[in-house]
């Protein structure tokens, strides 16, 4: 997501919708520091913008496949942010993970 909005960002015609994906990405960066303590592994911090995004295609069903190639990375890369986002917000699988970050207004 926040990879679609820099490279949007800089491809818009006109300032008004670049203004508008700079709004959109604040957003997201504000929902990323408003996740819960509840909701997370004490002194594990925040989702990292990466992390966001392979939650965000794990919603969409994705496999760590589709995300490696959607994102440029490797599988491997895809199942190390997952994981790592699986701790921080205390999930034991995928599911749990993409549901929790939900909850926590991370991702729709």
């Amino acid at each position: 997501m926040f990879a679609l909005l820099r490279s949007a960002r800089g491809t818009q015609p006109t300032a008004a919708l670049r203004s508008r994906t700079s709004e959109l990405g604040d957003r997201l960066l504000s929902a990323v520091s408003g996740l819960s303590a509840e909701s997370r592994t004490p002194g594990s911090g925040e989702l990292t913008p990466r992390e966001i995004d392979v939650l965000a295609h794990a919603a969409l069903g994705a496999t760590n496949n589709e995300t490696a190639e959607r994102l440029g990375v490797s599988a491997e890369t895809v199942k190390s942010y997952l994981h790592s986002a699986m701790g921080k917000l205390g999930a034991h699988s995928r599911c749990a993970a993409v549901a929790r970050a939900r909850a926590a207004g991370v991702i729709p």
